[in-house]
């Protein structure tokens, strides 16, 4: 009997760009009783095959958070580009939390960079988002997952429908 193929990644190479710069990120879980936990992202990135999603989080910012995945290992990001309103959900449920990798800061501070360069064009001063994002690389924490589910979920008739695979 021939070996199954694996399904294809839901991300492609335009939503892995789009999902690396000038978006804004909110990582998401709940407990066991479906209370849910929030945290603002500071950056993402996503492994050579596209079949893996990390994102950074503050440790202080996102306690709940990070205890719900350790405990049940389900995640949502939501990727969202403040001066279009184009946004895109990821779900898993084999999230785990890890440290950051040796190249993970200089990752966040070009995603702190190309957000800033996002969010001055809607008015927002460089002050005001080096203050949203103070935070030394040894109080952060790195969430890992497989996206299962993905979603467009841009304002309008279209949010809500599934991300094809492939």
């Amino acid at each position: 009997m021939p070996a199954r193929a694996s399904a294809p990644p839901l991300l492609d190479a335009e939503t892995i760009e789009f999902i690396q710069r000038r978006v804004s990120i909110y990582v998401a879980g709940c407990d066991a009783d479906n209370v849910p936990a929030s945290a603002r992202g500071w950056g993402c990135k996503v492994s050579g095959d596209g079949r893996a999603i990390t994102v950074f989080v503050a440790r202080a910012q996102s306690t709940a958070l990070l205890r719900d995945v350790e405990e049940n290992r389900r995640v949502a990001a939501v990727f969202s580009r403040p001066t279009s309103n184009r946004t895109v959900q990821f779900k898993g449920s084999d999230a785990r939390v890890t440290g950051l990798a040796p190249d993970d800061a200089q990752t966040i501070a070009a995603y702190v960079g190309s957000f800033l360069v996002e969010v001055q064009k809607l008015g927002h001063s460089a002050p005001f988002v080096h203050a949203m994002f103070a935070a030394r690389p040894d109080e952060m924490a790195a969430i890992v997952f497989t996206p299962t589910d993905g979603f467009a979920q841009t304002p309008g008739p279209g949010a809500g429908a599934p991300l094809r695979k492939g």
